[in-house]
């Protein structure tokens, strides 16, 4: 049986956002790879939006090897979020956590560059959520 709120406890204000796969990537060194935009220059962990009727982890497989000519093991998600962006638009993410043996990353025009950066490092270069992501995932 499905639990309903009552329309006193509903909110008023949905989110609207968009959705995306994102890939914490570790390699055998324990390493997690980040790539920097070329729109604006922040990084973020590899991945994007799915076409439509594509499944989440052929559209995760699809985002990496356009971004970073990588191939990965996808394993579990380890992080569902939700955010405002500082542009005030609306974020969800499935982020699933990815093992590599490949260290030679080939960057598509999205992005302008990349690094390998240990765990700990990640609050230097990745927003909260993704940050969360990568401590869930290690």
């Amino acid at each position: 049986m499905m639990a309903c709120l009552p329309v006193s406890l509903m909110t008023d204000e949905l989110l609207c956002a968009t959705v995306s796969v994102r890939a914490v990537i570790q390699n055998t060194r324990g390493e997690v790879l980040t790539v920097q935009r070329s729109s604006d220059h922040d990084w973020e962990l590899p991945g994007g939006r799915l076409s439509r009727d594509e499944p989440p982890r052929e559209g995760l497989h699809r985002e990496i090897r356009e971004e970073t000519g990588l191939r990965v093991e996808i394993a579990e998600i380890v992080k569902a979020n939700s955010w405002i962006n500082t542009a005030g638009d609306g974020r969800f993410a499935v982020h699933y956590y990815c093992e590599t043996t490949d260290y030679s990353v080939t960057l598509s025009d999205e992005h302008v560059d990349s690094k390998w950066v240990l765990p700990r490092q990640v609050e230097q270069v990745l927003c909260e959520p993704q940050m969360a992501a990568v401590h869930t995932a290690m």
